[in-house]
């Protein structure tokens, strides 16, 4: 082995490695777990357990973070109100007659509705994406 790559792999080994909180275990009865559980009320067992047996000297405990549900029924929804083919051809119409002159617009007028297209078209093909649909190619 070149000492280039034995020093990467000493050096790969010298690092701390992050160690994992040890566990505790311990034989309970139905009956007493079933006590333990009311006891404990919204919390887990092991919080629960651990802050009777250690009062004040407990550790603070980091917190998972909280993900947000998704509601796939809801983002459906979205997604079909999104590609309603009336909507999207009202809004291409719109947008053809503004740019014809057709329709009586200002230029800002004229760009809000194409950001408009736009952002629709974006959020149709987000919502494709995270529903982990194939859109059209």
């Amino acid at each position: 082995m070149s000492p280039a790559i034995s020093a990467q792999f000493a050096k790969a080994a010298a690092k701390p490695k992050r160690r994992r909180p040890s566990s505790l275990s311990i034989r309970v009865s139905d009956e007493e777990r079933a006590i333990l559980k009311r006891k404990a009320g919204k919390r887990s067992l092991g919080a629960y357990v651990r802050h009777v047996v250690l009062g004040e000297q407990e550790a603070p405990r980091r917190k998972a973070a909280a993900k947000p549900s998704i509601d796939y029924a809801m983002l459906g929804q979205v997604l079909g109100k999104l590609g309603k083919p009336e909507q999207v051809s009202c809004l291409f119409l719109l947008a053809v007659a503004a740019e014809g002159r057709r329709v009586a617009m200002t230029e800002k007028d004229r760009a809000a509705l194409h950001a408009a297209c736009a952002d629709v078209r974006e959020m149709r093909t987000l919502l494709v994406g995270a529903l982990g649909l194939r859109g059209e190619e």
